[in-house]
């Protein structure tokens, strides 16, 4: 497959076999080399919650 990369112990959500997943060199779509199985970037797989706020308690000793 041009243009997609193996991602090494990934399991393919719908068959769950291992090793089976191909992502496209620009991150946008993901696929199952076993069952067929695809999904595009913005269905889930990249969504990041940018609300996200992190506190760090920074320790002074």
């Amino acid at each position: 497959m041009k243009g997609f990369k193996f991602i090494a112990g990934a399991i393919c959500p719908s068959c769950g076999d291992t090793d089976s997943i191909v992502l496209k060199n620009d991150d946008s779509e993901i696929k199952c080399v076993s069952c067929n199985y695809q999904k595009m970037k913005d269905q889930e797989f990249d969504k990041k919650d940018t609300n996200l706020a992190e506190s760090i308690r920074i320790i002074d000793d």
